[in-house]
């Protein structure tokens, strides 16, 4: 008996052996009509009116008949595509159990050139600065050829130019070839950046890291912030290419919801760099985590450095000069600098509401594919109207998203003037709910969109006048990487609707990089604009 038979049976009353018996006698009869006299007139009775019913049903049954076929078929047809959709590269990697850096790409920065992008429907496109370059139709390449690539039956809608197609890209999932190509080829784009000096905050884990991993790569030096130094030294000299690149990487403990912290540290800056060319506000806080969400963290945290791996070391060397070596003043009433001496203790501060440490909501040894603490908790900030956010969240989001934001900014620009060049870059990291000129908006997480506007706002103001000194500075939405509702009902979405979210890590990093890599490249900066998949949008 085959299995497509055995599937196909699936939800029956009665099992493919039981339809085969049926069959069986039902031929019989055919082939010898003189059995049913063999049979009781009961019986005969009941065989001939199914039988009859069977072969000419009444209309109603009839209509029952045809829309069981077409369910049917639609459920063959969405079995089908998920298959397609689930040999696409970007599920393949989401499967594996941890995420895994893309090796380097083989193209050399000093040979790296700008790729274009597909071809937009003018008509849907958002206007553009003046100040923004344009992009010649004729210098656009033809089309990609997708022979041979897998069709689905249904279309779907493209993430990025919203048309629908049915022939899947070999990497996404969620967009159309042309789109597909552009946004593939932009995850290994590169660019020159020796004797160059970048800043990025929170780039522990998911986009910051990869972000600084492609400066480094670039060869920049690369000055990296997080709460956890010392599990961010771990995570990057376990790096495959750590050796070309690790002694031009330095790794500083900050909290950025101290905002004194966040002073004295631009301070520090001013006083051991000779310059600064890119600052990458990626940190954020989108989801607030109760201390049980990093308390597998602090053991190691608390560590002296000797007891991390012997390359992972170095990288905490300036911090330890910062933290240690009585460069950090302090004043009569409190210690302004918190947040850089202790930053992985303070996430052990419990806020209003927070859930005790609780091994079924954080189970001890459990992690995702970041390798960051599993969280079970069946509701989070994610969901949360305006009446339900926590005065202490709504703060915290303030100060992480917007406020230490505006003080790297503006205390760093005198530090990224010492240089006489002109194509420097600020990259605020935004976000789709900081954006007011959209048709629909849900009622969740207000904080966490009044912050990203707020940010938004700094970009939109001061882009200009830092422009005239050089310093170009951009809004940039890292796109739909990640699920933020409770594990849970993203669970569900994903059994009951198939839910993916369309990009991952790398295709965000790649988004923050983009205005320095594009702007060398081409050697046109834009500036003042809310980038969305590597173009201008409405703010």
């Amino acid at each position: 008996m085959s299995s497509d038979r055995e599937a196909a049976g699936a939800g029956r009353p009665f099992t493919a052996a039981d339809l085969d018996a049926c069959l069986k006698v039902l031929e019989a009869f055919v082939d010898d009509r003189a059995l049913l006299a063999g049979v009781s007139a009961e019986d005969r009775r009941r065989l001939l009116l199914a039988a009859g019913r069977v072969s000419r049903p009444e209309r109603a049954e009839q209509r029952e008949l045809a829309r069981a076929f077409r369910k049917s078929d639609r459920r063959a047809q969405r079995s089908a595509d998920t298959a397609i959709l689930d040999a696409a590269g970007i599920r393949v990697a989401r499967r594996e159990p941890v995420f895994r850096t893309p090796d380097a790409p083989a193209l050399s920065p000093s040979t790296a050139v700008a790729p274009v992008a597909p071809a937009v429907d003018p008509a849907a496109a958002p206007a553009v600065d003046p100040a923004a370059p344009a992009i010649d139709p004729a210098d656009e390449p033809a089309p990609p050829s997708d022979a041979g690539a897998p069709e689905l039956a249904r279309p779907r809608k493209c993430y990025v130019c919203k048309a629908e197609f049915r022939k899947v890209h070999f990497f996404y999932d969620s967009m159309c070839t042309p789109c597909g190509d552009f946004n593939y080829t932009k995850r290994s784009q590169t660019a020159p950046l020796d004797g160059r000096v970048a800043l990025v905050t929170g780039a522990r884990v998911k986009i910051g890291y990869q972000a600084a991993i492609m400066l480094l790569r670039a060869g920049a030096r690369v000055i990296v912030t997080t709460r956890f130094p010392h599990d961010a030294a771990r995570r990057f000299s376990a790096e495959r290419d750590f050796d070309v690149w690790g002694a031009r990487l330095s790794i500083y403990g900050l909290d950025l919801r101290h905002t004194p912290s966040v002073e004295l540290f631009t301070r520090h800056l001013l006083r051991t760099l000779d310059r600064l060319d890119f600052v990458l506000n990626n940190a954020c806080q989108t989801v607030r985590r109760p201390p049980g969400f990093y308390s597998h963290l602090i053991e190691g945290e608390t560590a002296p450095v000797r007891a991390l791996p012997g390359s992972a070391q170095p990288l905490l060397r300036d911090y330890d000069v910062l933290r240690e070596r009585g460069t950090l003043p302090l004043v009569a009433g409190g210690d302004p600098s918190a947040g850089i001496r202790e930053p992985a203790l303070l996430s052990q501060i419990p806020g209003p509401g927070d859930e005790p440490l609780d091994e079924v909501l954080f189970p001890r040894g459990r992690y995702d594919a970041d390798l960051q603490q599993v969280d079970l908790r069946s509701m989070n900030s994610w969901r949360l109207t305006l009446a339900e956010v926590p005065t202490v969240e709504l703060l915290e989001v303030q100060l992480v998203n917007a406020v230490a934001p505006f003080v790297l900014n503006s205390r760093l620009k005198p530090l990224m003037l010492r240089q006489p060049t002109f194509d420097r870059h600020i990259v605020n990291v935004s976000a789709m709910e900081g954006q007011f000129y959209r048709r629909y908006k849900t009622d969740r997480h207000p904080h966490t969109n009044m912050a990203k506007a707020a940010l938004n706002m700094m970009t939109r103001t001061s882009a200009p006048d830092y422009a005239k000194d050089g310093i170009f500075m951009n809004s940039v939405d890292t796109g739909w990487v990640t699920d933020e509702d409770p594990a849970a009902l993203a669970a569900r979405k994903l059994e009951e609707h198939g839910f993916h979210p369309p990009l991952d890590i790398v295709d965000g990093a790649a988004r923050i990089c983009d205005p320095i890599f594009s702007g060398l490249l081409t050697g046109q900066h834009r500036y003042g604009q809310f980038l969305k998949d590597y173009m201008p949008a409405d703010w």
